[in-house]
C-alpha cells in the first residue's frame, strides 16, 4: 500500500453552493444562536477518545451516571481506537498532531497499566 496521501474532494463538488435566489433562508432556532459547534480538528477527535479512556478509567466522572466508574474494557476499547487512528495516519498526520496522539497514548496506557493493579 502506497504511503500516498489521497484526499478525496470530489463530495465537495456535489454540494449545493449557497441557497438558490428564489428560496429565503431558513431561520436558525433560538437556540442555534447560544450553541457553539467545534472547529472539527484530528486534535479535537484524538481528545474526545482520551476524555472517553480517562472516564472508563475512573478518572473523570461520568457525565451520565454523575459517579466515577472504572470499565477496563472500555477503557481499553477508546485506547485501542485511538492506536488504530495512529496507525491509519501514519505519514499523514503534521508533526504536532503525531506528537499529540503519541503523548496522549503513553499517557493513557501508563494510566490504564495502573488502574489495572
Amino acid at each position: 500500500m502506497p504511503d500516498d496521501k489521497r484526499v478525496d474532494q470530489e463530495w465537495k463538488d456535489k454540494v449545493p453552493q449557497g441557497a438558490p435566489a428564489e428560496q429565503e433562508p431558513k431561520k436558525k432556532p433560538p437556540l442555534a444562536d447560544k450553541l457553539v459547534t467545534a472547529e472539527a480538528k484530528f486534535t479535537f477527535l484524538i481528545s474526545s477518545l482520551a476524555s472517553q479512556a480517562l472516564i472508563n478509567l475512573g478518572l473523570i466522572e461520568n457525565p451520565v451516571s454523575k459517579k466515577n466508574e472504572v470499565d477496563l474494557e472500555g477503557a481499553k476499547f477508546a485506547i485501542d481506537l485511538l492506536q488504530m487512528l495512529a496507525d491509519k495516519t501514519r505519514g499523514n498526520l503534521s508533526e504536532l498532531e503525531k506528537r499529540y496522539l503519541d503523548g496522549v497514548l503513553y499517557d493513557l496506557r501508563m494510566r490504564f497499566v495502573e488502574a489495572s493493579k
